[in-house]
């Protein structure tokens, strides 16, 4: 999907003659140093920047130019480049400083028209992107990259968005999957406010999607999964749980995912957790089953908010590739002092300790910031 194109100014220029034309764009970026048990530091610095620039047309017609730009790396199992990713854990999918894959160019990440034809119901035409069941966890927040029923799926096709705040929302896309010429791809999710109340939300969310064609590039033809997210807010008090299962299958039997990922808040006090488990065929390897990088996941971090721009949070972390593995997991613990200094920006600057054999790195320190506009 990410393609060379011309450069951004003259994308900008050709939207000058709209009616109105919005940038926005989401922007993350880290550094880290990588410990091992000499104390010797390997230290890496990756960036993921998504911008888009929309026109509208009139106040029901507009079109959206996506461009984005992402760090990349050289994995050493198969030398292939791929894309990089923030790591507090250990140097795995990083990019090293002084390798060239910190510097990319900007690549061409869809377009897409958009006719607002009533109130609650639009039609969309282009390049589709969908996921279901993201995490809130702070690794596995990328959806392209980790999710409980689907990771992200881009398509070029056309689709229909309904809803509104009474009734809920939901969409259905269909089109050519980008996974090859000879798939196409059919996605459909509802999001139900069951209690949608001020200070109480519950809302159910099923999600579907379905490969068809002769090639599909990836080992499950469907996937299917349902999305519980649960709020209640009573003065100092907040407390909620999102829940995820999705279920999708391999060689012919079906690989289940649980998320559970409570949260409280209590004035300054703030707790939160993350437990994900998936249900696999044990005569296969996990990894090439599930959505996410560990089979068995638990993470838990109570933090205090010290200041309106301050917090400080103490995490500690248990993962497990593939329980029926041995010598493949670890514990991390890592304190994690959040900024906030302003509007949708914050910065993070974190360290940390693997307690594990398996990997070379023990200590690893480092900042990470990231804005939205």
């Amino acid at each position: 999907m990410r393609k060379l194109i011309l450069p951004i100014a003259l994308v900008s220029a050709s939207f000058s003659f709209a009616f109105d034309v919005e940038l926005h764009g989401d922007v993350n970026f880290d550094y880290g140093s990588y410990f091992d048990s000499d104390f010797s530091p390997t230290n890496a610095a990756n960036q993921d920047i998504d911008l888009s620039a929309k026109a509208n047309l009139d106040e029901n017609v507009s079109v959206t130019v996506r461009a984005n730009t992402h760090t990349s790396y050289v994995d050493s199992s198969d030398g292939l480049v791929k894309a990089s990713e923030t790591r507090r854990h250990y140097f795995a999918h990083s990019t090293a400083m002084g390798d060239g894959g910190k510097y990319t160019d900007f690549n061409f990440d869809g377009v897409e028209l958009r006719w607002d034809v009533a109130h609650s119901i639009s039609l969309v035409f282009g390049d589709l992107t969908y996921s279901a069941g993201a995490f809130n966890y702070y690794y596995w927040r990328d959806p392209s990259r980790y999710a409980v029923i689907v990771r992200e799926q881009n398509m070029r096709g056309a689709g229909i968005e309904v809803g509104n705040e009474k009734y809920g929302s939901g969409k259905v896309y269909m089109g050519a999957s980008e996974n090859n010429e000879h798939s196409m791809v059919l996605f459909g999710t509802y999001s139900y406010p069951l209690l949608n109340h001020v200070d109480q939300h519950l809302v159910l969310t099923p999600s579907v999607d379905w490969l068809f064609g002769k090639e599909i590039s990836r080992s499950h033809t469907y996937t299917f999964g349902l999305e519980v997210d649960y709020t209640r807010s009573l003065e100092k008090l907040n407390y909620g749980v999102y829940a995820v299962w999705g279920v999708h299958p391999y060689k012919g039997k079906g690989v289940h995912s649980f998320l559970l990922e409570p949260s409280f808040n209590y004035d300054f006090f703030n707790l939160s957790a993350n437990f994900f488990y998936a249900i696999i065929d044990e005569e296969y390897d996990a990894d090439v089953q599930i959505m996410t990088e560990d089979q068995l996941l638990f993470a838990i971090e109570p933090s205090f908010n010290l200041h309106k721009k301050f917090a400080l949070g103490v995490g500690y972390e248990f993962h497990n590739h593939d329980t029926n593995k041995e010598d493949d997991e670890y514990h991390f613990l890592g304190l994690n002092a959040y900024l906030y200094p302003t509007l949708k920006t914050e910065l993070v600057f974190w360290c940390g300790y693997n307690f594990s054999e398996s990997i070379k790195t023990d200590f690893a320190m480092g900042v990470s910031a990231k804005a939205s506009f």
